[in-house]
């Protein structure tokens, strides 16, 4: 069957609610200033016939479009919650699908405690995703036992992030791959994970479902396919560039009541100071992706090498 005839949708993508940014913290920059609407016009363009907002820990977008386009057929509920692994000392990203503002309040009560939340989630059928099987995962001391919990939690995976470096996606397609070898029944997901309008739709989930309904279904069943091409340190820059340049149009307008104009003056100031510097986000990009290659890598040594036939990536006993 044509990809044409696919039922599709990007499961990951951010708009204006996803909170602050991680990095330049003093800045009070967002993480992305997509506007609801706007994704979900944007996807809609790039031919996705299911729309979601995955914001962290938020679902103000998802509301958002709901009130202004009502309870449409071709929208769902998203977000990609940040859980906290105690025992690990790491927190893993986990798509949510599906839910109301109900099950929001609890996800947020309990998100503290991964594995509280994932009893939850599954007490309540709500669809959920490992996001980024690896992202800010460093131990490689306790990798093996890592991904064991995940396999251990979790049915359904983002086989294929759109900001994710070839290695990075071929890792963890691996590594599903030999949980299916120990019969783990397996679904895998994709998305573009853009925060910008530029990259949301180009990678995504396809199925041969005709509505939402039988998407989610066939998302449950491992009856889905990933698509989208690998990014490079290109791609990351443009992304941070993207929402780096709607930050100066937020501090200079005075109409978006965005900050204060005491706060407004000061941020106008650190950015000023902080122009002749606009090349760091092309350097940080090449940075990351070679130090993202060499983690990769490293893990990719430790479960595939000599000690691979011994890996435990059955469920965790």
């Amino acid at each position: 069957m044509g990809l044409s005839k696919l039922y599709k949708a990007d499961l990951h993508c951010h708009s204006r609610h996803s909170g602050p940014v991680k990095h330049l913290r003093f800045l009070h920059a967002r993480d992305c200033y997509s506007q609801p609407l706007d994704v979900y016009r944007r996807a809609k363009r790039r031919g996705m016939d299911l729309v979601t907002i995955t914001d962290h820990d938020s679902i103000d977008g998802c509301l958002e479009v709901l009130n202004r386009m009502g309870n449409t057929p071709d929208f769902i509920m998203g977000e990609e919650v940040t859980a906290r692994l105690p025992e690990f000392q790491h927190n893993i990203h986990i798509g949510v699908y599906g839910h109301d503002e109900r099950h929001h309040r609890e996800i947020q009560k309990l998100r503290e405690n991964a594995a509280d939340l994932i009893s939850y989630l599954k007490a309540r059928n709500l669809v959920h995703v490992l996001n980024h099987f690896f992202h800010d995962f460093g131990n490689a001391t306790r990798v093996r036992e890592f991904i064991a919990r995940m396999v251990e939690w979790f049915d359904i995976f983002e086989a294929r992030n759109g900001t994710l470096q070839k290695e990075h996606n071929a890792f963890i397609k691996a590594l599903l791959d030999r949980s299916r070898e120990f019969g783990k029944r397996i679904s895998v997901v994709a998305g573009s994970d853009s925060h910008t309008l530029r990259r949301i739709g180009r990678t995504y989930t396809a199925s041969r479902a005709r509505n939402r309904e039988e998407f989610l279904e066939d998302v449950r069943m491992g009856r889905t396919e990933v698509f989208g091409p690998d990014p490079n340190h290109l791609t990351l820059a443009a992304d941070i560039y993207g929402v780096v340049l709607r930050y100066y149009p937020t501090v200079l307008s005075v109409h978006n009541g965005e900050f204060s104009p005491p706060s407004r003056a000061g941020k106008f100031l650190l950015s000023l100071g902080a122009a002749p510097f606009l090349v760091t986000p092309y350097l940080a990009a090449v940075r990351h992706m070679h130090t993202e290659r060499a983690r990769i890598s490293r893990f990719s040594r430790l479960i595939f090498g000599p000690e691979a036939a011994s890996l435990p990536l059955s469920p965790v006993q």
